[in-house]
């Protein structure tokens, strides 16, 4: 039986190089040589943590899915790729029966299997069997990485689905990380007015910048941050907010830069249950609040955006890897909050 390697989580911050068999192929799989892959914040909660809430590992697990690659075998019932095309890689398989597949919210699909989340391994090894329907070609001018970026995008995108963002409005979106990043870029290729980014750290408010954000704010530096943002917005603060921390002092305060009637969307994952929030507050300016978890069809429309040069996503790619490398990776996403945004590794 052929081998190939795989960065395997053995225990809490421990990522091992281990052979493992190259997957076989179900009738409707194709074998995807993993050519990139992007570091998540989830990956890394499950590197450090072994859990995100109350998802916990309870064996080791293969990391990963930001991914992209290229197609080398196919099962008999694949019609939608063939050997030879590179693909960009939709992490989850919904089971396509429940209430929510039927219904076309898929991501919550109470039997999903998604790549590097117990119990399903990830993409952090050389070769991954998929099912082709979740398999997207990438245009001849799109480069691995950018493949790689394109399921943080789909986040954005959903975010922006979701809020039912309206075209010319303001927006303010707190955090500048990779989430951040996407959603402004998002933003902007929706035809929004006014865009705040908040974030305390000046080389991703910078970055905020070369994605579309009009006007940055460095938290740390003002004393009144929602004064700042209503002072930018008419002083009614912005239409729509999208928290993209995932902090609880965040998730307490989006209501207070955004206007009566707003739509606040909370993006950032908090590890644990318990946070407060102002809902009198909210309710009284009768706020309204969406989450987002992953995504549902937006693949096609992301790969499009890119491809008609509709929005860049590129600039959030901040370091690169290669995959003999990866342990460095992760340390590197882990531990430099300067000016690590995307860390990518190169198979």
């Amino acid at each position: 039986m052929e081998k190939m390697k795989a960065w395997v989580t053995t225990a809490k911050d421990v990522l091992e190089l281990q052979e493992r068999p190259i997957p076989e192929l179900k009738g409707n799989e194709a074998l995807v040589r993993i050519r990139a892959m992007g570091i998540c914040g989830s990956d890394q909660h499950y590197l450090h943590d072994w859990k995100i809430g109350d998802l916990v590992l309870t064996e080791p697990l293969v990391l990963g899915h930001e991914c992209s690659g290229e197609v080398v075998k196919v099962g008999p019932e694949v019609t939608r790729v063939k050997v030879g095309d590179r693909v960009v890689v939709e992490p989850g398989i919904a089971c396509g029966k429940c209430v929510y597949c039927k219904s076309g919210k898929y991501n919550l699909c109470p039997d999903m299997q998604f790549m590097g989340q117990p119990p399903t391994d990830g993409c952090l090894q050389e070769y991954v069997a998929w099912p082709d329907d979740l398999l997207f070609k990438m245009p001849d001018d799109m480069t691995y990485q950018q493949g790689a970026l394109i399921e943080p995008f789909t986040v954005a995108l959903q975010a922006l689905r979701l809020s039912q963002f309206s075209f010319s409005s303001s927006a303010v979106v707190v955090g500048a990380g990779t989430i951040g990043l996407m959603t402004i870029q998002a933003l902007k290729a929706a035809g929004a007015g006014r865009i705040i980014s908040v974030d305390v750290n000046p080389f991703k408010l910078e970055m905020a910048r070369k994605m579309g954000a009009t006007d940055t704010i460095n938290s740390a530096e003002v004393q009144d941050l929602p004064g700042c943002v209503r002072a930018m917005t008419d002083g009614l603060g912005a239409m729509y907010g999208y928290e993209c921390c995932g902090l609880e002092s965040t998730y307490y305060e989006m209501a207070s830069l955004v206007r009566d009637g707003a739509t606040v969307t909370l993006m950032g994952l908090l590890p644990e249950d318990g946070n407060k929030m102002p809902m009198t507050n909210s309710v009284l300016r009768e706020i309204k609040y969406h989450t987002v978890i992953r995504y549902t069809n937006v693949f096609a429309e992301a790969l499009t955006l890119l491809h008609y040069g509709r929005a860049d996503i590129t600039p959030v790619l901040s370091h690169q890897f290669p995959f003999s490398q990866a342990d460095k990776a992760f340390h590197e996403a882990m531990t430099n909050k300067k000016d690590a945004i995307k860390v990518m590794i190169n198979f």
